[in-house]
Formats: structure tokens, C-alpha cells, sequence
């Protein structure tokens, strides 16, 4: 039998805590529940959350390992965003729900024609920061800082009680054409 090191067993405390105090959608957290999660998450990952949405409240945390790194996909509540971060605290991606007249005018023209075209609802805009990627070099996983970060629109439609959605770049390129 395989023996489980401290930070495997505060790993899976933490996926304990995160199922007890957010998985159930009716379950309301309390101050004392947040500061239980918060405290079994690793301190950078934490403090670049806080510091990047203060006052946000976790409403979903999925941890995930890319080419050996851990990384938080950490989605806050009352549509706050969503931030990945690697266990040493650097901000892969942030993304915040902005409005149309919040993007660039290329972005919501293409936006726009995706929306008629497919005569659908344009439910929900976010803006994707990507401020660095995980890069695998010689076996090993490597974090890479993007000097500038990449913006791209993700949007969310609505046709027929069908979710759809589509990535617009900043110029009105489609990134990833509308799916169903």
C-alpha cells in the first residue's frame, strides 16, 4: 500500500472541506466555513484569490495537475469570475464577466453577428486575462509568464433553451466558432 505524505492528506482534506462546505447548491457558507477552506489552501494560491477578487466568496474550487504542476480553478460566487492559479501563487488566467460595451469594438461586432446569425441570446460576456501557461520542457512542467497576456471573450448564448457558446479575440477573430 502506497503511503500518503502530508501534503497528499491536506490535499484531500482540503477536496473533504470543499465537497462538505460548497458542494451542495443549497448549502450557504458561513465566515467560519470560508476561513476552514481557506486555511487548508496553499498560502500564495490564497492571498493571489484575495488579492485579485477581495471579498470574494468560493463558490467552486477544482484542482487539477498539468505536466506536474498543481493548479486551482478557483470559480467565485455571484458571478465574481473565475482565477486558475499554480500552487505557488502565479495567475495563469482570470476571467471576469464584463458587458458589451466593455469590449473592444471589433470583439462585440463579431459578437454581435455570431448572436444574429444563430439567432440566439447573449446570456453572459467574459474577459480571459491568460497571464501565463504551464509548458512541459525536457519532462518537467514549467510555468511561462505571457509579456503582454492574452485577452480573448468568451460568450455564452442561449437559443431554444440550448447553451452555446464562442471565443472572440480582442481584433474580432474567432477563436473557437459557436458551439452547441
Amino acid at each position: 500500500m502506497k503511503r500518503i505524505d502530508s501534503r497528499s492528506r491536506r490535499f484531500v482534506a482540503l477536496v473533504a472541506v470543499i465537497v462538505a462546505v460548497v458542494g451542495g447548491a443549497a448549502c450557504e457558507q458561513t465566515k467560519e466555513q470560508r476561513k476552514a477552506v481557506d486555511a487548508l489552501l496553499p498560502p500564495a494560491m490564497e492571498k493571489a484569490v484575495r488579492d485579485s477578487f477581495p471579498g470574494a466568496e468560493l463558490a467552486k474550487l477544482e484542482v487539477d495537475e498539468e505536466a506536474g504542476i498543481k493548479i486551482y480553478d478557483v470559480e467565485l460566487k455571484a458571478d465574481r469570475g473565475e482565477i486558475e492559479v499554480a500552487d505557488d501563487g502565479t495567475i495563469l488566467e482570470i476571467s471576469t464577466v464584463v458587458q458589451m460595451t466593455d469590449l473592444p469594438k471589433p470583439a462585440a461586432g463579431a459578437i454581435q453577428k455570431a448572436a444574429a446569425d444563430a439567432q440566439a441570446e447573449i446570456r453572459k460576456i467574459e474577459k480571459s486575462e491568460t497571464r501565463a501557461e504551464v509548458v512541459k520542457e525536457q519532462g518537467e512542467g514549467k510555468i511561462v509568464r505571457l509579456t503582454p497576456p492574452r485577452y480573448t471573450y468568451e460568450v455564452d448564448f442561449l437559443k431554444d433553451g440550448k447553451a452555446g457558446e464562442i471565443e472572440v479575440a480582442p481584433d474580432g477573430t474567432i477563436i473557437e466558432p459557436l458551439k452547441w
